[in-house]
């Protein structure tokens, strides 16, 4: 038996300064360009995921601005990480392609893939346009047919989460065929997201689902409007062995600076 850790981060935001307000336009945040913003949050985690002696990672979309793509991978590259990438509703498929590619994409313009393995399949999807769609949508029923136990990674969460962000407009288009789709599998299956700033678990039937800590800033789960926690950051540690899955969050906060 090989245990295999990941360590999953998401929402960097990098150059983003949040706008805190109560609409989310286009299914998203507002936020003022400021070229640094989050940078040291990021290298803070990445130096965390380090100290674990944690060598793979996957990062689950929203990079930040467009500036910021290229440094973004700069820094990537100043670690030793195997590296896996999804795309979030801040990001543009061109422009991460320049930096980083999985080879040849499932779905023409996405950045959809997917990892056999003997026990545990992992497929990444690619919800940058606020919608899985019909092409990748058909796509992972055809990569799910007879698997018995599946990981997917995807920035949006599929199953509903209770808070204000899900109320807001920031929900995935057409996560309700996604869920159709997912029971309707004689698999279990597993889901990794991003996107809400927040950690949480959910269960439904067959799926699975935990949502995880941003590296940028939070928001308050349980709140009658949208709030930001902007001390506290993280991501989360995802232990995989055989069809076995255990995951944690790990959270810091301004206090690590002086680390």
């Amino acid at each position: 038996m090989t245990k295999t850790t990941i360590a999953f981060l998401t929402d960097t935001h990098l150059g983003q300064k949040l706008v805190m307000n109560t609409d989310v336009t286009g299914g998203r945040m507002r936020y003022d360009s400021e070229p640094k913003q989050h940078e040291d949050r990021l290298r803070l985690v990445l130096d965390d995921i380090v100290r674990r002696g944690i060598s793979d990672i996957v990062f689950g979309g929203d990079i930040g601005t467009v500036q910021s793509v290229s440094r973004f991978f700069e820094i990537l590259r100043g670690y030793d990480f195997n590296i896996s990438v999804i795309l979030g509703n801040h990001d543009v498929y061109a422009d991460v392609m320049q930096y980083w590619t999985a080879g040849e994409n499932a779905v023409n313009g996405k950045l959809c893939y997917s990892h056999a393995h003997r026990h545990l399949k992992r497929v990444f999807l690619d919800t940058s346009d606020n919608i899985l769609g019909d092409n990748q949508r058909a796509w992972l029923a055809r990569e799910l047919d007879a698997v018995e136990s599946a990981v997917l990674f995807v920035h949006h969460p599929i199953l509903a989460v209770p808070t204000p962000v899900d109320r807001s407009g920031a929900a995935l288009r057409d996560r309700d065929e996604i869920r159709s789709l997912l029971s309707g599998l004689d698999c279990d299956i597993t889901i990794f997201s991003g996107h809400y700033h927040m950690m949480d678990e959910a269960r439904d039937g067959n799926i699975r689902q935990f949502v995880s800590p941003a590296v940028s800033y939070q928001i308050f789960k349980q709140s009658d409007e949208l709030q930001a926690d902007a001390q506290t950051f993280g991501y989360r540690i995802i232990e995989l062995e055989d069809t076995r899955i255990k995951t944690r969050a790990v959270l810091l906060n301004q206090a690590s600076r002086s680390r």
